[in-house]
This record gives C-alpha cells, sequence and structure tokens, in this order.
C-alpha cells in the first residue's frame, strides 16, 4: 500500500523569480529530470505540474544557472534562480553561424530580435528594420503587400550591378532573387517580391546585420555588399508550447496628389462630380495567421509553423494570398557528440493586379490623368460598352481626350487587362556536426532553395493602342498577351572542421572549410510585344501573332571556395582575427577565375587593460582591413547570340571577355563601444571607407578596332565613406516601470573617383536607364558623380546664363547633356531612427520615429498632371490673374506651367528634397497572463507610417519605382504611401 501512494501524483505549483531583484521569469522550463516531461512558467513566472513523490525537478533559462530541486511532500514551490555571468556575455551570431561574444568581434554588428519585427507586423519582414539598424537604408517598392524592398548597407557599391546584402538562413545562403525589377521609364517591369518578403516573421528568432567587409569575408563574393544573418525559431529541451498570432491591418493610402475637378485643359470650367484620388483608392486590408508548435527533449526537438497571408490593396483590384508552411527538427546520438539537424519551407503565394509605376497600362496613371470633363462615377461604372458585330465589350473611353499620352479608361485597365503571379519556393536544409571532443568538430551542410515563377497580363481588345497595334489584316484590336516564366535553383554545400579551445591566457578560436554554390536559372518570355494576338480575347501562346516566339536566357553560376578564419585572444582583453578566402567562379576567364581575398582585426577592451571609473563597464576599440572579391555576370566571357520575338537570330554584338578580372573592394574600418551604469547607457560608433575597383563595364569599340561594336572592360573606383552611431539607454529602470530607447544615426558619401577613360582621352558616361532621355530623365554614372545621380532638363539659357524666352513670351527646356542638365544627388546626406520600448507590469509600447534628410529626387507623376490639367497647380495658375516671377522674368501663370510641366520638359523644376521624418511604428499592448489553458495573452493596437512630422516633397520619396539598380530618385505615378491600423493577438498554450 504504502509504495502504491508513492506511485501517485500530486499537483505542484510554484513560481520562480529572479534572485534579487525578485522579478517572476517568464518561459522557464521546468522538466522532469530524465525525460521530456515538463512544463514552462507563465507570464507570471508561475508553473504547475503533476508528479510522483521524490521526483527532481530541473529549472533552467537561457542567463540563469540550472538548478535542481527534490519534490517529498511539498504542494507550492518558490525558486529563485541566479544570474549565469558567463552567460550573461552577449553572444553573436557571426558568418557562417559561428557564435561569438560582442567583446572580442573586430567589427560592427547590429541585431534586431523577434518581438521587433512582429509587433506591428509587415508582410515583408525587412520593412520591420527601419530605423532600427545604423547604416541601413531602406525603401519599399509601390507593388502592395508581398512586394519588394531595396536594402542598402553603407551606400551603393557597385557602378551598374546589385548593390543588395546577402541574406543567409542558419547559416547558410539564401538564393536572393527579385523578379522583374524596372529598368525602363514608361513601360516598367513589374514587382513579384523578392525572395526575403517570403518568409514568415513569426519563425524568426533574431537578426543580425553584418555591415562590413570584415564581418562578411568568409562568404566571399556573394556577401561584398554586406550580410544579414537570419537565425530561425527552433526546439528547445523540455519546452512544448503552442502559439497562434493573428494580426489585422486597415490600410488607408495618404500623401497623393491634390486633383482639381473645376477645370478642363483649356482652362474652361466644368461641372463634373468626384475624380480625385479618394475617389480611386479604397480601404485596404491584410490578415496574418500563424500557429506554430514546438516541442524537445534532452535528445530531439522540432518546430512546425504555418502561415496564412490574405490581403486586398489600397488599389482596387489588387489582392495577394500567401502560405508559408515550415518544420525543422534537431537530435542528438552517439553520447551526444554527432548532432543532426534538418529543415524545410515550402512557400506558395498569388498576388493579382500588383501595382506598378509607370505610364502605360497603368490604371494609376490613367486615373490621375483622366479628362476632368468625365465624371469619376461614369468612368468607373461604364468603363465598357458591347459591340455586337464583334460579340466582345470594349473599353469606353473617348478618343479624343485618349491624347498621344496614352490615357486609357483605369477602370477597364483594372478589370480587362488584369496580371497575375503566382511563385512556388521551396528551401530544404540538413546538416551534421560530429564533436570529437569539447573543442574540435567537423560539420557538414547542404542545402537546395528552388523557386518557380508564372507572371501574366491579359489584355483584352481596344487595350492600349499605343503599345497593342490593330491586327494588320482586320485593323481591329485582338487584345494583348504577355507571360514571363522564370525558375530559380540554388543548390549550397560546406564542410567545416571548427576548433575553440583555451591555452591558460590564450584563447584560440578557429575554422577550416570548403563550400560550393551552383545556381542555375531560366527566364521564358512570350509575348505579342506591340502586336495584336490573332483570335479575339483568346490568351494563349499558340495564339501570338504570326512570326513571334519565345525567347530564353538561361544562365548558370557555379563558386567553389576554400577559406579559414582564426581568432586570438589574449586574457579577454585583446582579440586578434586573421581570415582568408579563395574563390574559383565559373563567370570569370580560365586564366582569371581563381581570386584570394583576405581580412584582418585587432579589439582592445580597454576595461579588462586598465583600470578605469567604477561607472564605466565596457570600454573597447577595434579595427579592421578587408579585401572583398566578386565576380562577374554569367555570360560575359561567351558569344551571346539571341533571337528576337519575331524569330530573326541576332549576332552578338560584344566580344567576349577574355581578360576579365575579379571585383575588388577594400575596406579599413575603425570603431569603439562605450558601456556605462552596467548597460544603462551604451554607444557604438563607427568610422569607414571601402573603395571598389575593377568594374564591369560595357563599352563601344572605336570605329575599326574589332568585328564587335562592344566590348566589357574592367574600370572604376566607387568609394563610400561615412560614420555610423548608435546609442542606448535605460532613462527607467523602476519596480515594473522600465524605458529603453535607442538612437541610430548614419552617415554615407558616395564617390565616384574612376570611371572609364576612352582611347582618345576623354572620359566616358553611363546612362542606366533605358529612353530615361526621352521624359528628360537620366540616372548617370559619371567622374566626380556618384551612383544615384539624376539629370533633368533645364531652362534654355542665353549667352549670359539667363533664361531664355521665345516669341510667346515663354521660356523652354534646354537639352539634356553633360553641359546643360541640372545634376542631382538621390542620395541621402543622414539616416536616422530612434526607438522606444515603454513597459509597465502587463502593458508594454513601442515607438519607431525614423528621419532621411537630404538627396533630392524628381515627381513626373506632378509634372504630368500639371501638363494635362488634373492637378490643384493647374487650377490655381487658372485663378492666378497676376504673374509668376522666375529669376526676374515674369511669366503667364497657365502659360508658364504649360511650357515647363509635362513630357520632355523642364523637368528640374520637379526635383524635391526628399528630407523627411515620421512615425514609422506604434504599439500598444498588454499580456494578460495565464487564462484558463492559456500560459499568456498579449492583445495590442498597432499601426504602421502612421504620419509624417515633417515630409518636404508632396509624395512619400522612401516608396521608390524600382529596388533594383536602375529607376532611382524618381516618383512617376507608383502606388502612394499607405498608412495601416490594426490589432494583434497572440496566444501561447
Amino acid at each position: 500500500m504504502t509504495n502504491f501512494l508513492q506511485a501517485q501524483e500530486s499537483l505542484v505549483k510554484g513560481t520562480v523569480k529572479e534572485n534579487g531583484t525578485g522579478e517572476p521569469l517568464p518561459g522557464v522550463n521546468v522538466l522532469v529530470k530524465g525525460t521530456s516531461v515538463g512544463t514552462t512558467t507563465d507570464f507570471n513566472g508561475e508553473f504547475a505540474l503533476s508528479v510522483e513523490k521524490g521526483t527532481t525537478l530541473v529549472f533552467s533559462y537561457i542567463g540563469f544557472i540550472s538548478q535542481e530541486v527534490l519534490v517529498e511532500n511539498q504542494s507550492s514551490l518558490d525558486i529563485s534562480l541566479e544570474v549565469d555571468a558567463e552567460q550573461l556575455e552577449e553572444v553573436v551570431v557571426t558568418a557562417l553561424g559561428v557564435e561569438r561574444s560582442a567583446e572580442s568581434l573586430t567589427y560592427s554588428t547590429q541585431s534586431v530580435s523577434s518581438e521587433d519585427l512582429v509587433t506591428a507586423k509587415d508582410p515583408n519582414l525587412m520593412n520591420s528594420l527601419s530605423g532600427r539598424v545604423a547604416g541601413l537604408q531602406l525603401s519599399r517598392s509601390g507593388s502592395g503587400a508581398g512586394g519588394s524592398v531595396k536594402i542598402n548597407l553603407r551606400g551603393n557599391r557597385s557602378a551598374k550591378g546589385d548593390s543588395s546584402p546577402l541574406y543567409v538562413i542558419d547559416g547558410v545562403p539564401m538564393a536572393g532573387q527579385g523578379a522583374g525589377q524596372p529598368g525602363e521609364i514608361e513601360n516598367p517591369g513589374r514587382d513579384g517580391g523578392d525572395g526575403i518578403s517570403n518568409l514568415n516573421p513569426e519563425d524568426i528568432e533574431s537578426i543580425n546585420i553584418l555591415k562590413g567587409a570584415a564581418a562578411s569575408v568568409l562568404y566571399g563574393s556573394q556577401a561584398a555588399n554586406g550580410v544579414i544573418m537570419i537565425t530561425t525559431k527552433k526546439g528547445r529541451p523540455g519546452h512544448s508550447s503552442l502559439s497562434f498570432s493573428s494580426n489585422f491591418m486597415a490600410e488607408q493610402a495618404y500623401q497623393y496628389p491634390e486633383m482639381q475637378t473645376k477645370y478642363d485643359l483649356n482652362g474652361d470650367a466644368v461641372n463634373v462630380t468626384g475624380h480625385t484620388a479618394d475617389d480611386f483608392y479604397k480601404t485596404g486590408t491584410t490578415w496574418v495567421n500563424s500557429i506554430s508548435y514546438t516541442q524537445g527533449s534532452e535528445k530531439s526537438q522540432f518546430y512546425a509553423s504555418y502561415a496564412n497571408t490574405t490581403a486586398a490593396g489600397v488599389m482596387p483590384t489588387n489582392t495577394f494570398n500567401k502560405h508559408n508552411f515550415s518544420f525543422n527538427t534537431t537530435s542528438k546520438g552517439l553520447n551526444d557528440k554527432l548532432e543532426l539537424r534538418a529543415s524545410a519551407n515550402y512557400i506558395n503565394q498569388k498576388g493579382e493586379n500588383r501595382p506598378t509605376a509607370g505610364a502605360y497600362m497603368n490604371p494609376i496613371y490613367s486615373s490621375y490623368l483622366s479628362s476632368r470633363t468625365i465624371s469619376h462615377d461614369e468612368l468607373k461604372n461604364n468603363y465598357q460598352t458591347w459591340n455586337s458585330s464583334r460579340n466582345i465589350y470594349e473599353q469606353n473611353y473617348p478618343a479624343a481626350v485618349r491624347s498621344e499620352i496614352g490615357n486609357e479608361n483605369p477602370y477597364w485597365l483594372l478589370n480587362k487587362a488584369q496580371t497575375e503571379d503566382i511563385r512556388n519556393r521551396f528551401m530544404l536544409s540538413g546538416s551534421a556536426k560530429y564533436n570529437f571532443n569539447e573543442f574540435l568538430s567537423l560539420q557538414g551542410r547542404a542545402n537546395v532553395d528552388a523557386t518557380q515563377d508564372l507572371w501574366e497580363r491579359k489584355a483584352h481588345a481596344t487595350t492600349n493602342p499605343i503599345n497593342i497595334a490593330a491586327d494588320p489584316v482586320t485593323g481591329l484590336s485582338n487584345g494583348g498577351y504577355f507571360r514571363d516564366d522564370f525558375s530559380n535553383t540554388m543548390i549550397y554545400a560546406d564542410a567545416i572542421l571548427n576548433f575553440n579551445k583555451t591555452f591558460n591566457d590564450l584563447s584560440v578560436t578557429a575554422l577550416l572549410g570548403s563550400s560550393i554554390r551552383d545556381e542555375n536559372n531560366s527566364f521564358q518570355r512570350v509575348t505579342s510585344d506591340k502586336r495584336s494576338i490573332r483570335y479575339t480575347n483568346v490568351f494563349t501562346p499558340a495564339g501570338l501573332p504570326e512570326g513571334m516566339v519565345p525567347t530564353e536566357t538561361l544562365n548558370r553560376r557555379q563558386v567553389q571556395s576554400v577559406f579559414a578564419s582564426a581568432t586570438l585572444g589574449y586574457k579577454e582583453m585583446v582579440y586578434l582575427d586573421v581570415a582568408g578566402r579563395n574563390d574559383w567562379s565559373s563567370t570569370l576567364p580560365l586564366d582569371n577565375n581563381s581570386y584570394f581575398y583576405p581580412s584582418v582585426g585587432l579589439t582592445a577592451v580597454l576595461n579588462k587593460m586598465m583600470t578605469l571609473p567604477e561607472v564605466i563597464s565596457l570600454a573597447k576599440v577595434r579595427g579592421n582591413y578587408t579585401v572583398l572579391g566578386n565576380d562577374a555576370q554569367p555570360g560575359v566571357t561567351t558569344l551571346q547570340h539571341q533571337v528576337d520575338f519575331n524569330g530573326n537570330l541576332l549576332f552578338a554584338d560584344t566580344e567576349p571577355a577574355a581578360n576579365l578580372k575579379p571585383e575588388l573592394s577594400t575596406s579599413i574600418e575603425f570603431g569603439a563601444e562605450l558601456e556605462l551604469f552596467n548597460g544603462l547607457l551604451y554607444l557604438d560608433a563607427n568610422f569607414y571607407k571601402t573603395n571598389t575597383v575593377n568594374q564591369l563595364f560595357r563599352v563601344a569599340n572605336p570605329t575599326g578596332s574589332s568585328g564587335y561594336q562592344y566590348s566589357f572592360v574592367n574600370a572604376g573606383d566607387v568609394e563610400n565613406r561615412g560614420f555610423e552611431l548608435s546609442i542606448s539607454a535605460m532613462p527607467i529602470s523602476q519596480g515594473d516601470l522600465t524605458w529603453s530607447t535607442t538612437l541610430n544615426f548614419a552617415r554615407n558619401v558616395n564617390e565616384i573617383k574612376e570611371l572609364y577613360t576612352r582611347a582618345d582621352g576623354t572620359e566616358a558616361e553611363f546612362d542606366i536607364v533605358t529612353n530615361g532621355g526621352n521624359i528628360n530623365y537620366m540616372q548617370v554614372l559619371r567622374k566626380g558623380g556618384a551612383i544615384g545621380e539624376i539629370w533633368t532638363a533645364d531652362f534654355a539659357r542665353n549667352a549670359d546664363g539667363t533664361i531664355a524666352v521665345g516669341d510667346d513670351g515663354l521660356p523652354s527646356a534646354a537639352g539634356i547633356d553633360p553641359e546643360t542638365a541640372v545634376k542631382s544627388n538621390s542620395n541621402p546626406n543622414l539616416i536616422a531612427g530612434w526607438t522606444n520600448t515603454l513597459k509597465y507590469k502587463g502593458f508594454i509600447l513601442n515607438m519607431v520615429i525614423d528621419g532621411k534628410f537630404g538627396g533630392q529626387t524628381l515627381s513626373l507623376t506632378n509634372s504630368y498632371m500639371d501638363a494635362e490639367g488634373t492637378s490643384k497647380e493647374f487650377a490655381d495658375a487658372v485663378e492666378n490673374t497676376g504673374k509668376v516671377v522666375v529669376e526676374g522674368n515674369e511669366f503667364d501663370p497657365l502659360g508658364y506651367l504649360r511650357a515647363t510641366a509635362g513630357r520632355s520638359n523642364v523637368t528640374s523644376q520637379y526635383l524635391y528634397d526628399q528630407t523627411n521624418i515620421r512615425l514609422r511604428e506604434l504599439s500598444v499592448g498588454y499580456t494578460f497572463g495565464s487564462v484558463g489553458p492559456l500560459n499568456d495573452v498579449t492583445l495590442s493596437a498597432v499601426g504602421r507610417n502612421l504620419f509624417f512630422f515633417y515630409n518636404a516633397a508632396p509624395f512619400d520619396p522612401d516608396v521608390v519605382m524600382s529596388t533594383g539598380a536602375g529607376v532611382q530618385g524618381l516618383n512617376f505615378f507608383g502606388l502612394p504611401t499607405t498608412r495601416s491600423l490594426g490589432l494583434n493577438l497572440r496566444v501561447n498554450f
């Protein structure tokens, strides 16, 4: 009977607190020793668990010393955990997933926690980095939910290539493809979302940003622009939980142009209703629901999740849906010497009618420029008419007001020229690590990242007569069909030998490894181009115009590498970093395809080397020097014959690059860290300079010099120099009330020190935007300029520099050339962010304010609207009975507006300062603690991009036309910025 009673379970309750402060500790693992049975403490540090008499409970928590308690007859336990001074030292995830103490780093990093990513959740998790990282400049596309972002770390380094950072998930590089970035103005491409936008924010544990070359040298060529390290959530020993989150956001467009409804293009009064941006945009909605389950024992753990995103944009008919499935598992064997990891992710997303910028077939363009003689309701409710002779609906929009600018009924485009894009993506990875002993281990990893994209536009008959010509036989428009198929597969594998051992006062951390990255992508385009399809409204490749064929591009890149690094530490006072990597790239000529680059860094922890005032808990200086290599784009070393849409063979006009060398970036960085009052105040300052040489340019050959019109050359020297400053403080830490705040500042100066000198000794200039000169906008590379420099047209001037006035008494535009163009820099002079977190008991408030100062941007939106008579400025000019005075000249207001606005006119008059300060993020929430079977419930009211404290431009300059390399500093009928308000519910079972 006694044995029977002893075997009975009894309920044990208790509270776990921090020793000394008495603060409750949520999330503490409470595990029955030797089993996987256990629980975790709730928000108030409380737990309840049924156990047998004589059971030993193990209490463990990151940053604290584990404690074991024998349960005899107790029904209640009060546990106090001691802080573990060794674990308290900050650990940072660095290149290749290696964990290092923050003190030992010889370069700058900044981390963002999972809470920061999901507090005011954005469908693209990278948008949550705005204002939180010094030196990180973020712009987003105007393509709505699921759209791409442009992230830049320490400036643009590549003159004509990509300056995006490398994304790394759990130590393994991720394919960073982005679909369809515009490189042309009036006929832009599309934004199908970048690779990073596919991820589920709820799956992310933390993000660590490696900004400098020294931090990313071990990743080689692909990390030339910095690295964003993403660590995902995983199972924990003795911990099981079910979590659910639901986020709803209502979205509203704002910062769009003011329109007038009083006058037609001639300035005559009209009497129509509506016809402003308020009438066109609607309230958008986004639902994001996510559920995850994690469980673990000492030997194995797993994490699984599913998330669904459903969005309806502010532009009518725009929708977006995404499904995320994620699973990872970890297990140990062979007396814990062997550790196996595996993960799988699947993403399926579908977008309909994503907004695009530009002119043709853009509903925003057509809405903003629609004739003031037609009411909004008439456009919306009567966008089509029935043609009984053709048995089809045709576009209802008067030909007389279509004009040469290609305007159409916006609601016809929304309903009868729709687009659809679908993405399927699989990411599979696995790793095995064997620990020979406590200081030596061998690790192998492999990863496959495969993406399939499909994009279609089906333009019904009578759409866009400028870009879709009538059938040459019937003289009728049958419609247009456009389809892109894109696939990308990246296979990555590495093997790394790790060594970590301390010899008396000397610590050694080293690794030796080898990797291979093989990437294949294919792109096929099926298009009717500017011709009508053969059969009315039959959208299939078989119905292309006679003689038209698909075009296809195949690219492959393989990089094989060996690398090594060593960190030597002396008495935890001085650390020396030495690293090197050699790459062999398939995109370079055989004689130059091998390139080596080294890195060296030094850190001194001054507070451990000398006696400093007690208020100083950390004083550290660091410096590093790094050379980083980069290969070329695929295909430059071979002849690239092509077949055009009409099936014609186009012989290669560019000579294969037989002597091409790798691009090289040389970086030097100095920094200092200062921590006062045991972490209540922290400062991190960095100064850097990077020069990137041997960049790839396609240049015209001198006449008669070879059988090719162009050739590739190495040239150029692009310099980025600047500083970063991050200041963190905890001004209030009294009992239940805490306030933590961080200020981030960064300034980067980009300068093209050298470009390309022609054979005749003249300096070359490169326009990297297609057809920009047709509308008096160019993005130009030149010696002494900057990547991001834009050229606009000035007034035509007399010999003495005064404005030339024509016989009509009005000015005109000068040509856009090196002598007359107005040269402006679209890069900001300074970027800043201010984050705040205020906690009181269960309440928490988060706020992010960020700003951009300086730099200029061009608005062709405002220019075209003035020219077409739809802007408020047009009505003001009609009603102005005085004169406009410009540089001492008096002009008729309406005549002046018509002379300077619109296509190919004085575009410099539409340059705006980019300076803006905004409330980027705000959330107010409360955690209720345990509610029935729930460990904790948190409900928050959240908002994103709520308002501007100051904005010099009449639009949001952070919404860009392209997140690629081209079309910068330009606003051209893109989706306006949006503010979002909503609720966020988080539940842990």
